[in-house]
């Protein structure tokens, strides 16, 4: 299961990361929490249809 997080950076922008190794750069901390949230809900999702099939 993945968990995102998100670092504001001190030029501003906002680091979007996930312990799975996952990690994005974006221009503010709205869009990063988007990016985190999408990058969770699709990890479970995965996990689900995954688990569902096998």
């Amino acid at each position: 299961m993945c968990y995102a997080d998100t670092t504001d950076n001190p030029d501003g922008t906002t680091a979007a990361h996930c312990y799975c190794g996952w990690c994005n750069t974006y221009p503010d901390h709205d869009t990063a929490e988007a990016a985190a949230e999408s990058h969770t809900r699709d990890a479970e999702a995965a996990e689900a249809e995954f688990a569902a099939t096998h």
